[in-house]
């Protein structure tokens, strides 16, 4: 705890907020981890099966509702209901398309703020070793040759230890950004096929 504390005192100002940037980060990166593993935990598998065994579009409907209620269930039911509605002459395609992007909408919330925060943190780190390498050329200056090396190299430890900090911070967000497009991308292109496949029982 005491060193924490000393890294507080020495990074000042860049290291805290860089901080309270990686809480952040770490929070978002918890939070999509449970929403898309649930979000995208729709097996293709188990429902292609049910719909080569239904005759048409109602028998699917209801055998994926005997599976129980869930968000991804209530998705394909309302998506049932949609396509259902082509033969009377309604906009089904555009309501489909409202339906979808609603959801990868809801998926990708939180996305870019995890993203920004990727890339901006290495930056703020930056800063604080500019800064931190100014004061202590400062200190140079200012005693000439009779500073003490220590003052100096305490200044450069400082100065690092926010690009390090940064660094820290910025890798699992940038990676976890991509790992969770990477997952919502899978996804889309999984549902789009499935969709092709309700379309032909209908």
């Amino acid at each position: 705890m005491n060193e924490f504390q000393n890294y507080l005192d020495k990074g000042g100002i860049i290291f805290s907020l860089l901080l309270v940037m990686s809480i952040i980060g770490l929070a978002i990166i918890i939070y999509k981890f449970f929403e898309i593993y649930f979000f995208s935990n729709l097996n293709f598998k188990k429902f292609s099966k049910h719909l080569k065994e239904s005759k048409n579009l109602s028998d699917f409907k209801v055998s994926i509702q005997d599976l129980g209620s869930s968000s991804q269930i209530s998705l394909l039911v309302d998506i049932i209901q949609i396509i259902e509605k082509r033969d009377k002459k309604t906009e089904q395609v555009d309501e489909l398309n409202l339906v979808l992007d609603s959801e990868f909408n809801k998926a990708h919330k939180l996305l870019p703020s995890l993203e920004i925060i990727g890339q901006v943190s290495p930056l703020i780190g930056l800063l604080g070793t500019v800064i931190g390498m100014i004061d202590s050329f400062n200190e140079l200056e200012i005693g000439g040759s009779l500073v003490d090396p220590s003052i100096l190299a305490g200044g450069i430890w400082t100065a690092l230890l926010t690009t390090a900090m940064g660094l820290i911070v910025a890798i699992p967000a940038l990676i976890s950004h991509y790992y969770y497009e990477k997952k919502i991308y899978d996804f889309q292109k999984n549902l789009e096929f499935f969709l092709g496949q309700l379309s032909k029982k209908n």
